[in-house]
């Protein structure tokens, strides 16, 4: 009995340790308009995140059918606050829509195994609404063979329909 019991526990604790959260709506735009993804906002401790994962969503989106112009330049340091807005005013002339969000999670887990952890919200604007017309947040733990590149695009797959 009491081995079934720490096998049940096991299995429980190996299928949580890998628990992805997105949330149930996805982006279905309109694949004829122009978009323009800026680095997102970078809320975590691992450099230069909010361009990773700003690239991983061009990709995602071109792949997905959408027509993707970029406007930002990939430096060796975070952008500031004002470098943002910028990405965000030049992104309203030549686009139709915005891509843009936060990085709140992107590294490896400490422990035997490191897994990648990501946890990232996207957001799109609509330039001739003037307003957000789509959030989305999504996390998710991977497994210890997997790159933090690789959850964070299963991640924005997940969000962009």
């Amino acid at each position: 009995m009491r081995s079934l019991v720490l096998i049940l526990t096991s299995l429980l604790f190996l299928l949580l340790s890998c628990a992805k959260v997105v949330n149930k709506s996805r982006f279905k735009g309109d694949k004829r308009g122009l978009y323009a993804v800026i680095p997102f906002e970078n809320y975590t401790e691992t450099p230069l995140a909010g361009y990773r994962v700003a690239a991983i969503t061009e990709g995602v989106l071109r792949f997905k059918g959408f027509n993707v112009v970029r406007i930002w330049n990939y430096s060796y340091k975070e952008p500031t606050q004002e470098e943002l807005e910028r990405y965000f005013e030049k992104a309203k002339r030549k686009a139709d829509y915005i891509v843009y969000g936060s990085v709140n999670e992107f590294r490896y887990k400490t422990g035997i195994d490191g897994e990648p952890a990501v946890s990232i919200t996207l957001y799109i604007y609509d330039v001739r609404k003037g307003s957000r017309i789509f959030t989305g947040s999504a996390s998710a733990c991977g497994w210890a063979h997997e790159s933090l590149g690789t959850v964070a695009q299963k991640l924005i797959n997940n969000l962009i329909k």
